[in-house]
């Protein structure tokens, strides 16, 4: 007996790809959003420095694997989430939760450029995503309440150092197993290309 009833295709007909991706993806953005916060909060209970947190080094790889519309989301989401689990959500959160998405949407717009990464180079992108996100939160937690540019830029330089200091160290060390790990999962093709120095990214010394 025939199996034409399904759309005139056989019962052995391939599943189709584009949606194994999306479906991958969105597993993606609950799981690494709900392991990259609960993470977060383990690495302050441990004792991390002020304003040195451990949510770049899993926002910046997923996103750049996920794309812009994913990535956008599981910053966000990986942000909001962390407040919950801090017990610190409050309206400041809509504000950093979306500075966080905006870091994601520009991770995920990088990989469209460049697809070849190195372990200094993942560490670099963190350094610029870091000083992008701290400019958005500086300027929106301070300019609506009157603050000067000045005085916002001075308060902002010590702790800007350390969320530097701290995600540029993260993802040297954690960024390029993520993004090996999640470009396996989702099935998208990530390039490795040889530093000058460091190790070669995704593959074992």
């Amino acid at each position: 007996m025939g199996c034409d009833g399904l759309g005139g295709h056989g019962m052995g007909r391939p599943v189709d790809e584009e949606v194994i991706g999306m479906d991958r993806k969105l597993a993606v953005v609950v799981g690494a959003s709900m392991s990259a916060a609960a993470f977060g909060v383990l690495f302050k209970a441990m004792g991390a420095p002020p304003n040195v947190e451990a949510l770049m080094a899993f926002i910046m790889p997923a996103a750049m694997v996920l794309g812009p519309f994913y990535g956008f989301t599981n910053a966000l989401l990986t942000r909001a989430v962390y407040d919950a689990y801090q017990g610190w959500a409050g309206w400041w959160t809509v504000l950093t939760s979306l500075s966080y998405g905006l870091v994601g949407l520009a991770a995920g717009y990088v990989m469209k450029y460049k697809r070849a990464w190195n372990r200094l180079e993942l560490a670099g992108l963190a350094a610029v995503l870091t000083l992008f996100y701290d400019a958005i939160t500086m300027l929106a937690f301070g300019v609506p309440f009157g603050i000067p540019l000045a005085a916002l830029v001075a308060g902002q330089v010590p702790f800007t150092i350390n969320h530097v200091v701290g995600n540029v160290l993260l993802c040297f060390a954690f960024a390029p197993l993520l993004l090996k790990a999640l470009s396996g999962y989702v099935g998208v093709k990530v390039e490795s290309r040889q530093p000058v120095v460091a190790a070669v990214p995704f593959q074992e010394q």
